[in-house]
């Protein structure tokens, strides 16, 4: 079995190295990574819309991964995803790991994030997919080795997924040192919580052209403190690694909207 990893954090980021090692240390297949050279976070499903970007070998940050495949490209996560598919740099994909994400993607973030946008694009190509996300807290350390724990752990589930149409797992992870502490496994549903409602613009005033520097500051302490635990923000809180499928063909049947399409003329 051949895996790609990617990720939106970046080539450098410690939890992308973090997965990967993980993924290839439980003997589950060939690792390759291709991941952005720079952050690509906020991306979503983004697709590179210039005619031309690059890519190129690096080497693991740790000797420790030199066997792992690895290349850096200039776009976005579902530019690299589409790279390993299209490229030939690679053996085609059978499965996409994207992560470990710095910070969780749940509720509504999950709309805006490239880690789960480069899973969302592996699906479209018919390709089984899994995002993964770690709770960070302050300026607290990141426990990456809990969180690529819990990737391994969960790989499997992933074979189960092929015949099942666009269909991923995102998965979140607390903010847990030891993994004995973790309460387990849960599946969720996304919870309704909007980022929107905890961000501040302020404006700077105008310079000498008639512009205004807007600041994007996210007012932590706005975030509500509690969720339904069968949510997936509420579940991480409650110390439980959270299971969401996610698809990114999403209709709603049970909206009929005939009637009001009858009383609409065409001039």
């Amino acid at each position: 079995m051949h895996i790609l990893v990617t990720n939106d954090d970046g080539i450098d980021s410690p939890g992308l190295w973090a997965l990967a090692g993980a993924l290839h240390g439980a003997g589950l297949g060939q690792v390759t990574v291709i991941a952005p050279e720079d952050e690509q976070s906020g991306t979503g499903m983004s697709m590179p819309m210039r005619a031309e970007y690059h890519i190129r070998a690096v080497s693991a940050p740790d000797p420790a991964h030199a066997h792992i495949a690895a290349f850096a490209f200039s776009g976005t996560p579902v530019g690299c995803v589409t790279a390993g598919m299209l490229t030939g740099l690679c053996p085609q994909p059978d499965v996409v790991v994207a992560g470990i994400n710095r910070g969780l993607n749940s509720g509504t973030n999950v709309l805006l994030s490239g880690t789960v946008g480069a899973a969302m694009n592996a699906v479209l190509w018919g390709l089984p997919a899994m995002a993964v996300s770690l709770q960070f807290v302050g300026n607290a350390p990141l426990f990456w080795a809990t969180a690529a724990h819990a990737a391994v752990r969960l790989f499997p589930l992933l074979e189960g997924l092929r015949a099942r149409g666009p269909l991923l797992l995102n998965v979140n992870v607390p903010h847990i040192r030891d993994i004995a502490d973790l309460r387990g496994f849960r599946q969720t549903s996304v919870s309704d919580f909007f980022y929107g409602h905890c961000l501040d613009l302020p404006l700077d005033p105008e310079d000498d052209e008639g512009r205004q520097r807007v600041h994007f500051r996210f007012a932590r302490e706005r975030m509500p403190l509690t969720f339904p635990e069968t949510s997936d923000d509420g579940a991480i809180r409650a110390g439980y690694v959270t299971l969401t499928p996610l698809s990114p063909v999403v209709t709603h049947d049970e909206v009929d909207l005939t009637a009001a399409l009858a009383t609409i003329r065409l001039s």
